[in-house]
């Protein structure tokens, strides 16, 4: 997921505030209106595969299992551990988004060529924005331990990414413990297992430059949301997560959006699709020659954003399409 390239930058950064556990706080339930309930609850039950963490496909001679990460520490992660450590002793190899070789290569073409991630000329984002949006802006930003003179220069795309993570997910990150793809990777690097990445580390970089520079500034002032509200989301997405619910997390995430001012719900299901498009649909179909092809060698492990799972276009899917039993796997 995105939030790999958070994971890369924010690791250059020291100087944040201390904050209270994430996740641990009250979630949505109190927050949201019976209606958005029944809607969240409709979208839940209209996602093929929206729950399971943990999956086995099998064809012919050829076994890929999956699990679903998130890339944030957590200590329940140590429960789906424990299933996959038997798991990686018979693979022949574990398959990431982004293995942390790619991500070093992500870290220093960023500090070679700062475009990447920043504007190097024309106007930033302070002359972009009205002047009460840049402030509530660059506040978030500073409580995120980033200075504005950094925020300003900033791709909007960035900056949002940044803002949907309350504080306390920003600490976390730079604690260094690492998610459940980092844990796992760890786990087959110490059994000698190889590692590799199911992409070049440049496709994300390349999915959000397809979005026009300008409406990345719209969606970045639009979606700005209080950080109270933000960490109740948060929370709810970390508990069904763990409830490995996921189509809960991302039909929650539909649902607030169409609370923001100035979004209307065709607008949000129109950004909702184009998102899920260039960040897991499109990701998805280019991962399963990889999958295939690793295939052939041996039982392997893919560790993926668990949004990368579920869905009509979802992991699960597409190898039912290639021919593979899936089955669940209990956690």
């Amino acid at each position: 997921m995105p939030r790999l390239i958070a994971l890369v930058f924010l690791s250059l950064f020291q100087t944040l505030p201390a904050f209270a556990a994430c996740g641990t706080g009250p979630d949505l339930s109190h927050l949201l209106t019976p209606a958005e309930q029944a809607e969240v609850a409709a979208e839940e039950a209209a996602t093929p595969n929206g729950t399971g963490t943990l999956w086995k496909a099998t064809k012919d001679e050829q076994t890929v299992f999956l699990v679903g990460t998130m890339h944030l520490p957590d200590p329940r992660h140590s429960k789906t551990m424990e299933a996959l450590r038997p798991i990686l002793k018979g693979i022949s190899a574990l398959y990431l988004e982004t293995a942390s070789d790619g991500e070093a290569q992500m870290e220093a073409e960023i500090a070679k060529n700062p475009a990447l991630m920043f504007t190097v000329s024309g106007p930033t984002l302070p002359d972009l924005l009205d002047d009460a949006t840049w402030a509530v802006l660059r506040d978030g930003m500073a409580t995120r331990g980033v200075p504005a003179p950094l925020t300003a220069k900033m791709r909007p795309w960035y900056v949002s990414m940044l803002m949907s993570m309350p504080p306390c997910a920003i600490e976390s990150i730079n604690s260094g413990v690492g998610g459940l793809d980092m844990m796992a990777e760890r786990a087959a690097k110490a059994l000698d297992i190889p590692v590799r990445s199911l992409e070049e580390w440049q496709t994300l970089f390349t999915a959000f430059d397809q979005i026009p520079y300008q409406e990345q500034v719209d969606l970045m002032a639009l979606s700005l949301m209080p950080d109270d509200l933000s960490e109740a989301a948060f929370t709810a997405t970390l508990d069904a997560y763990f409830d490995q619910n996921h189509a809960r997390a991302w039909a929650l995430s539909d649902v607030l959006g169409k609370r923001i001012p100035g979004m209307s719900p065709d607008r949000v299901e129109a950004e909702s699709a184009r998102m899920k498009d260039l960040f897991l649909d499109s990701r998805n179909t280019a991962w399963v020659p990889v999958i295939l092809d690793g295939a052939k060698d041996g039982p392997i492990l893919i560790a993926v954003g668990a949004a990368h799972l579920i869905g009509e276009k979802g992991l699960v899917a597409l190898l039912e399409n290639e021919g593979f039993s899936l089955t669940r796997l209990p956690l």
